[in-house]
């Protein structure tokens, strides 16, 4: 199979009258593209980040477009006996037209679109020149139109009707993005020119033969891997034979194995090929299978447990020459979601205030805030317990990661190169899990080549999100082909762990959230629990399905449940409790549980003017997409924090809560592993800049929270649950009434070897003057953990002292933290007098007194440290900078002078 490559000499014109008066002439793109990114690079449209101006980009997508380019298919290619116009991805109401002739259709951004031009070119001579053109229509009025037609409910913030368009819902605006539903040829375009037949699919088995097990695992002596492939024989075509030779390399590159099929006829066996691209003409196919043995094989591992060894595979499809070829990195490994019945289960003696969950199949529970809703028909029984492990390579790990949403509503600035640095940070924030959120989109395959390399497992929604589907026959089959196709393209990467339904959706129609209709409820079973698990099951066998996320495990049967499947625990910021909240659950797997924080003044500066700079102004409005965030912010600093002096100010607090309270939830789920086995914080990144839950903002910054992952997410864990004020009198003006002072310190063992050591603890003053101090022995146990004897402080002022501990193994530092048993406002923290000086890539802080969340911070750009926002007794502490890791191509490194701060400076005093 030739490709010929249509990727420049391409125009894109504005049809009609449009917002920004663009003349409608043909202005020069190429492709991969998309309207945005075309008319910002030409100078022909404003920044749509910069300020409002998203609001003049939305009012353009009323327009429909037009893509044109010339093609000349050379006398070789006519040779062949199909030719095909290809297209990775076409964003998203489109017809397409040869030669003035329209040849086909689209109406999906996840799907490979293909039409057959081979009697269309037929006779012509070989110079003859082609037009080829893609009319994209507006995806605002198709929204529109449709949802007139058949009412469906879906999220608020984003545009009313978008369930109608098989599209990136968050193009249409989310609480945390913009609404910019862009348009374009956002992958690559081609023509195919194909001789006897292709490859279809191909699927490479795997099985491990296991000889016992450890601690670390399952042991494997070797690894049988079977390609099975899927030949599609071009139309005409009835004589040749041919078959598949599948070539596995080692990760080293020293050792190549080989092994190959029988050979096939196209009349043997062939039955009507299920083309997914939407050709129609006449094709046949049928499966032939190689397989091959690779002995002591290199098992591939999530990161922190292990390497992540890749083998390259490559099936080859053989007649006379090579027809086509299949080519991927893959990892040995087994993985699935263990999710038996915890008969007897014994809980830990700290484990206290969980409540029962109760379903009967007719009873529900539904969490609003600070009550729990229970709905009966008759006298509810408790739910036993079910385990929601990852389970890879027989090991069961404790997930830790975040949610990821799509990188930028302008498709194509989102590389290979970018996707590295964010996923570099994951990585390096101890990260072993990503979830991929369904209101996106179907990922570019890099972004799971990347996932692969540095050992994320990918948790993969399909692309449903918050909202009701209509399911008709046409729906039903543009959304079968979707699902293939991209499980076809992704099922052999190591990282895909699990296929999930979708977001969110089980729970929303248990409380009647957004269906319009009895038919759409009963559309949300058969198609999340009889259409999509059976595609699964046919296309990934090897893979888990699980209904949505959350879910305990389907039929709307207590969805968000406590002691089976996963949750999404959003009582701590939507519901306003207390991060202390967060110790009277003891969730099976948290997917999604977070909290807003704004970026920082460095990433607040290249959105805004001068004047825009506060909180509650226009522009600042417009950039925090949740309504009621603002106040929940103020109102968890009130609890919290002295009032900030200044915006900035308010910047940084509102990142140390945002990193306080996720501390609070991940420590405390770790420290009851077994009974907790995940936690994955909503979210990882922006999609542009942004107050929101991300940890990393759309520039590349750290915000807080990030750093705060790279010690609640390592392997080896000190914690510390504290209590005081904080848990018990957080209002100084109720009652007053005596309140216990003490803290209990817990290791947390992520590793496959027992961790001895020493944990070392002092009871501090403001001025870090030592009040008593203390060492405990520690043996946590691999994949375990180990609780410190009690701390009774109860003879201190609450106010007067803060617990500082370290975790020291081999002489070396490998967890340590500080506590206060009071809200930091309320602290009598003395002046630090923070300094700072700089020497090549070293920082040095030097503080005169205890001071809390230091940070290091320069005036603009992406600074990058190895650790920042610390907690640091009197003396000095040393950071190390980090090479610059700017998402944008304008980044140009960090500029300023540097600046330190803690929670004593946020204040006027």
């Amino acid at each position: 199979m030739h490709t010929i490559c249509l990727k420049d000499n391409w125009t894109l014109t504005v049809l009609g009258k449009n917002v920004y008066h663009i003349p409608e002439t043909p202005i020069e793109t190429k492709v991969p593209s998309t309207v945005y990114g075309t008319l910002l690079e030409k100078g022909l449209i404003p920044d749509p980040f910069y300020r409002d101006n998203e609001l003049d980009a939305l009012k353009l997508m009323e327009n429909d477009f037009a893509y044109e380019t010339t093609i000349v298919i050379s006398e070789e290619d006519r040779k062949a006996d199909r030719l095909f116009l290809h297209f990775d991805g076409i964003d998203t109401i489109a017809d397409v037209y040869l030669n003035g002739e329209k040849i086909g259709s689209a109406d999906n951004m996840n799907r490979v679109w293909e039409y057959d031009i081979t009697d269309l070119v037929a006779g012509d001579a070989a110079d003859t020149v082609y037009q080829v053109k893609v009319v994209l229509h507006s995806p605002t009025k198709f929204i529109a139109e449709e949802e007139a037609k058949c009412p469906v409910g879906a999220a608020s913030d984003a545009m009313p009707g978008f369930p109608h368009i098989r599209k990136a819902a968050c193009m249409y605006g989310w609480d945390w993005g913009p609404r910019l539903p862009d348009a374009g040829l956002f992958r690559e375009a081609s023509v195919l020119a194909v001789k006897t037949a292709r490859l279809a699919q191909v699927f490479v088995g795997q099985e491990h033969h296991v000889t016992g097990k450890t601690v670390h695992g399952n042991v494997v002596d070797f690894v049988r891997l079977t390609a099975d492939a899927e030949i599609e024989w071009m139309p005409g075509v009835t004589d040749g034979k041919a078959k598949i030779v599948m070539t596995v390399t080692s990760p080293d590159g020293k050792t190549v194995l080989t092994a190959e099929s029988g050979t096939m006829d196209p009349l043997t066996n062939s039955a009507p090929a299920k083309n997914l691209t939407g050709l129609t003409c006449d094709l046949r196919s049928n499966h032939v299978q190689a397989s091959l043995t690779v002995e002591n094989p290199e098992l591939w591992w999530p990161n922190g447990y292990g390497a992540q060894a890749l083998y390259q595979v490559k099936v080859e499809l053989v007649a006379d020459d090579i027809l086509d070829t299949w080519e991927k990195k893959m990892g040995l490994r087994t993985i699935t979601v263990n999710t038996d019945v915890m008969e007897d289960e014994v809980f830990d003696e700290h484990m206290t205030g969980q409540s029962p969950d109760y379903d009967d199949g007719d009873n529900m529970i539904m969490t609003n805030g600070e009550k729990k809703i229970i709905i009966t028909d008759k006298p509810a029984k408790t739910v036993k317990g079910r385990n929601f492990a990852y389970e890879i390579n027989g090991l069961q790990i404790f997930a830790m990661g975040a949610d990821y949403i799509p990188e930028d509503n302008i498709l194509t600035r989102q590389t290979r190169e970018r996707t590295d640095l964010l996923l570099k940070s994951a990585q390096e924030a101890n990260f072993n899990s990503l979830r991929v959120w369904g209101g996106g989109y179907f990922l570019d395959d890099f972004f799971y080549d990347v996932c692969d390399e540095r050992g994320l497992l990918i948790w993969h929604d399909f692309m449903f999100a918050c909202a009701s589907y209509e399911l008709t026959d046409d729906f039903e089959e543009n959304i079968s082909a979707e699902i293939r196709q991209n499980m076809r393209r992704l099922r052999s990467h190591a990282s895909i762990a699990l296929w999930c339904g979708n977001n969110e959706m089980e729970t929303q129609y248990e409380t009647l959230a957004w269906q319009k209709s009895k038919k759409q409820t009963y559309d949300y079973i058969h198609l999340y629990e009889y259409i999509i698990p059976k595609i699964v099951k046919e296309e990934d066998p090897e893979k888990f399905y699980w209904p949505s996320s959350p879910s305990s495990g389907g039929n709307y049967e207590n969805s968000n449940a406590e002691n089976v499947g996963d949750t999404h625990y959003w009582g701590v910021w939507h519901g306003s409790e207390p991060f202390t909240a967060y110790r009277s659950h003891h969730y099976r797997f948290l997917s999604e549980f977070g909290f807003q924080s704004f970026p920082a003044l460095q990433t607040v500066k290249r959105f805004t003017e001068d004047g825009d700079r506060n909180i509650f102004s226009r522009v600042m409005e417009m950039h925090q997409r949740n309504t009621a965030a603002n106040g929940k912010i103020l109102n968890y600093i009130s609890q919290t924090y002295l009032y900030p002096k200044n915006f900035d100010e308010l910047l940084y607090c509102s990142q140390l809560l945002q990193a306080d309270a996720i501390r609070y939830g991940v420590e405390h789920f770790r420290r009851f592993r077994g009974t907790c086995m995940g936690a994955v914080v909503w979210q990882l990144n922006d999609i542009w800049p942004v107050a929101s839950w991300a940890s990393v903002d759309y520039y590349g910054n750290w915000k807080a929270l990030q750093y705060a992952e790279k010690k609640m997410f390592a392997p080896v864990l000190l914690s510390c649950e504290e209590h005081g004020e904080i848990d018990q009198k957080p209002f100084v003006n109720t009652l007053p009434h005596p309140i216990d002072v003490s803290a209990d310190l817990h290791v947390a063992n992520e590793t496959g070897e027992p961790i001895v050591g020493t944990v070392k603890w002092s009871l501090c003053r403001p001025d870090s003057s030592v009040v008593k101090e203390g060492a405990f022995e520690v043996n946590a146990p691999a994949y375990g953990g180990q609780w410190m004897p009690h701390l009774d402080f109860n003879d201190q002022d609450p106010l007067e002292v803060h617990l500082t501990y370290e975790l020291v193994v081999d002489g070396n530092v490998v967890s340590s933290g500080s506590t206060l048993f009071c809200a930091p406002k309320h602290y009598h923290f003395a002046d630090p007098k923070l300094s700072v000086s700089v020497d090549g890539d070293t920082v040095t802080v030097t503080a005169e007194n205890f001071a809390k969340s230091v940070s290091v911070e320069t005036e603009n750009g992406v600074l990058r440290l190895d650790d920042n926002f610390v907690d640091m007794e009197a003396g000095t502490k040393t950071f190390r900078i980090l090479p610059t890791a700017d998402f944008t191509a304008e980044g140009t490194g960090v500029s300023g002078a540097y600046r330190v701060r803690s929670v004593y400076e946020t204040a006027e005093r």
